[in-house]
């Protein structure tokens, strides 16, 4: 094999470990200890809510013409954050929220 295509197969196996991946899961997300629920939901096709543990923690609308939005809350003085994009189109249950909260991050799909 050539040692140019050694380094790139060296280079992106050091940069996938490098890579951080939340699970991603339909509307609802529950920690393996069971101390810890993510709800999300997309109402009227702009109106995203996220819920923790059962509160509301986030109730925004994503933008109507790109689909997407950045937003925060909290959550027993703990922040909460939510990145959620649309892919164009705007199919049905597509739009895709990454929550952080008290250490865990997750990506709901609404």
């Amino acid at each position: 094999m050539s040692t140019k295509f050694m380094i790139m197969v060296a280079l992106a196996l050091t940069l996938s470990g490098c890579a951080s991946f939340e699970p991603v899961t339909a509307s609802h997300y529950a920690s393996k200890d069971g101390t810890l629920t993510i709800h999300g939901q997309l109402v009227d096709g702009t109106d995203v809510r996220i819920f923790v543990n059962g509160e509301k923690v986030i109730d925004d609308k994503v933008s109507l013409l790109h689909g997407d939005g950045k937003f925060n809350g909290n959550y027993q003085g703990k922040p909460v954050s939510a990145d959620c994009s649309t892919p164009a189109g705007r199919e049905l249950n597509a739009t895709r929220c990454t929550v952080a909260v008290a250490g865990e991050r997750v990506t709901l799909t609404l």
